[in-house]
């Protein structure tokens, strides 16, 4: 199965899968419950600079140059592929909209929940603070996204995903 994700979205499809296993779901099953947790989830990231972007060929130098002019953050989604959300002109602002977005899940009944980062342990500790307060849970994991991803989007991550827990039921 191909999860077209990677990274804390690929850690949720598999602890969906895993869960169905140890109930004594058969091949058939464990995958139907993978392909339906990656249909479910839903993850939301902001990075802090577009010069990781630019360098690995995602976006050119003037969109780059513009982008790091006027302070763009932008606030990306994975889907079956990179999609933009939205831009804010801040750290601050992407912060407040990660927030914004978990409790937007939260309300739509998406309760099991991550966090992660690349090299900004301090904010996602905070996200992570904002969003126990809207799930009133444990993440199913926190975590710092590795080198292989980081290359492409740099430090200053911080995204912030979830799926319904039935998944995990």
């Amino acid at each position: 199965m191909d999860s077209s994700t990677a990274a804390g979205g690929l850690g949720m499809v598999v602890l969906g899968a895993v869960r169905r296993a140890r109930a004594g779901g058969d091949v058939d099953a464990v995958l139907a419950v993978a392909r339906e947790t990656r249909e479910k989830l839903k993850m939301w990231f902001a990075i802090d600079t577009l010069e990781f972007l630019k360098r690995s060929g995602r976006i050119g130098a003037a969109s780059a140059w513009i982008g790091s002019t006027l302070k763009i953050k932008p606030i990306l989604t994975v889907e079956s592929e990179i999609s933009p959300i939205e831009r804010v002109r801040t750290s601050a602002r992407a912060f407040e909209r990660m927030v914004d977005y978990a409790r937007q899940r939260h309300v739509d009944g998406a309760d099991g929940w991550v966090v992660q980062h690349i090299q900004s342990d301090e904010q996602g500790r905070a996200l992570a603070d904002r969003c126990r307060e809207i799930y009133e849970c444990e993440p199913l994991f926190y975590s710092e996204i590795g080198p292989v991803l980081a290359v492409h989007t740099g430090p200053g991550l911080l995204g912030v995903g979830a799926v319904p827990a039935r998944q995990y039921g």
